[in-house]
Parts: structure tokens; C-alpha cells; sequence
């Protein structure tokens, strides 16, 4: 574990100690509970409670509120670290976790949930233990579901991406790549039956998976410095050989494998 992470988990347990009785469970996650963090890393936490707390700790603090029932975003400094919290109802994570066991959330953004919990670390309460065995058991049928919300996307727009070949047009240029990373990405941990992360430290998420393309997070990184599409649309194609052959699947790889 780095010295950072020590040094802000450490900061996260005094920082959890404020915060009043009725906050059933805070959850760390992020770097610093993966025991991955840097001088640029803050502290990310998860809080789960009924009712917010009146008073938070933090200066120059701000909030969001997401657009759903039972959550909202807190940020800020504490003891000169950038702190980041999320707080969800009891009712919230529940569901959340409830969907995900199931199958039925797909996006990255939710499914990201389950990999930052079960990779966090219980600063309070039991409701953390009980979450990582429910999300301990990767759901059947969930990688295929995966595979086709990827493919679907590609079928419909691999063709047009010839359009973002014009000189000019580097920013939707790199919009294309970013997109098309992410659905490799989706797919690999999908095949690996593995809750997929964030894409930070990419190399070091990838490193551990049996299932991918020879060099993955050496050719997406290079791809996208490079504004290669081609060599991402390869990258693709590999992808998907790697997958369970489906009608969607093979058009969706013949149709990367097209010339550009």
C-alpha cells in the first residue's frame, strides 16, 4: 500500500468520527482503499444514512444533487485534502444493489457501484459487509447483456465514423475513440466475469484480467494520443473475437473491420 493511501485513510477514519450517530454506514473507496493513491488523490466516501447530516466538517464546501430520490454529492476540503462525498438512503443503495445483483443495470455508471463497494473499506456500520457478499457472485446473463448493449451501439454507428475523419474535427474525433474504448473496456470485464472500474490506472485494473487483447491498455492509450481510429477500430474487432459469436456481434465486428 503507498504512503498516500495510509495518509488518507487515515484522514477519512477522523473524518468519520464527526460525523453524528445517526449516519448508519460510511464506506471509503477510491484510490485510498484500493491502497492505489498518489499526491493527487482525495479522499471519496460513501455515507448512508436516513437523514443528511445538518453539519459537515468540510471548508469551501460545495453540493449537487443528482436528478434521482435519496442521494446528493458533497465536496470539499478536509485538514487541506480534497474530500468527496456521496450520500445515499438506506433505500437507495439497497435498490441500486438489488438491480445490479439481478442483471439489469448495464451502463458503466451504475454498474460502477459494485466495484467501488466491494473494493471499499467499512469505516462505519455492517450494511458494507452484507452489500459485498450479495455482489460476490457475478450475475448470470450479465455479460451477454453487456456484449449486446455494446454491440448494439456499434451496429448502428461504426458506419459514421468515417465522418470524424475531416480535418477539424479532432474533438468528435476523440469523442469516437473515448466511446469506443469504453465499449471494449465493458466487454473485457465482462468476459472476465469482473465488476468493472473506473479507467483510471487502466494498466494496473487490466493487468490482473485472463481474458483480453494482447498490450489492452497500452494500445488504448496509444489509439487515443495518437487520434487513431483505425487502430482502435482493431482493437475492437479483437475484442469481440474473443466474445460468444452472436449475429450482432459478428456484423458489429465486420463492420470495424471495414476500411475507413
Amino acid at each position: 500500500m503507498t504512503e498516500p493511501s495510509e495518509k488518507l485513510r487515515s484522514r477519512a477514519r477522523r473524518f468519520a468520527a464527526l460525523l453524528p450517530a445517526h449516519v448508519e454506514d460510511i464506506v471509503l473507496t477510491g484510490s485510498a482503499a484500493r491502497g492505489m493513491a498518489d499526491e493527487l488523490s482525495d479522499i471519496e466516501l460513501l455515507v448512508i444514512s436516513d437523514a443528511l447530516p445538518e453539519e459537515l466538517p468540510l471548508d469551501e464546501r460545495q453540493s449537487w444533487t443528482p436528478p434521482a430520490a435519496g442521494a446528493m454529492w458533497y465536496g470539499g476540503l478536509y485538514e487541506g485534502e480534497k474530500l468527496e462525498l456521496v450520500w445515499w438512503t438506506p433505500a437507495y443503495i439497497d435498490e441500486r444493489v438489488r438491480a445490479i445483483e439481478a442483471g439489469e443495470i448495464v451502463d458503466h455508471t451504475r454498474l460502477g457501484t459494485a466495484e467501488a463497494i466491494v473494493n471499499g473499506i467499512s469505516l462505519r456500520g455492517e450494511r458494507h459487509a452484507r452489500i459485498c457478499a450479495r455482489l460476490a457472485r457475478y450475475p448470470d446473463g450479465l455479460a451477454a447483456r453487456i456484449l449486446d448493449d455494446v454491440t448494439d451501439e456499434w451496429v448502428d454507428w461504426v458506419d459514421s465514423q468515417r465522418t470524424n475523419l475531416r480535418p477539424g474535427d479532432a474533438l468528435v474525433l476523440a469523442q469516437a475513440l473515448i466511446d469506443t474504448a469504453e465499449g471494449i473496456l465493458r466487454i473485457i470485464f465482462a468476459l472476465n466475469e469482473e465488476w468493472e472500474p473506473g479507467w483510471k490506472r487502466l494498466a494496473a485494473r487490466i493487468e490482473p484480467l485472463a481474458v483480453k487483447p494482447d498490450r489492452l491498455a497500452e494500445r488504448i492509450d496509444a489509439a487515443i494520443r495518437g487520434l487513431d481510429l483505425r487502430a482502435m477500430r482493431a482493437l475492437a474487432a479483437e475484442t469481440l473475437a474473443l466474445a460468444p459469436q452472436t449475429a450482432k456481434s459478428r456484423r458489429a465486428r465486420e463492420r470495424l473491420l471495414e476500411p475507413l
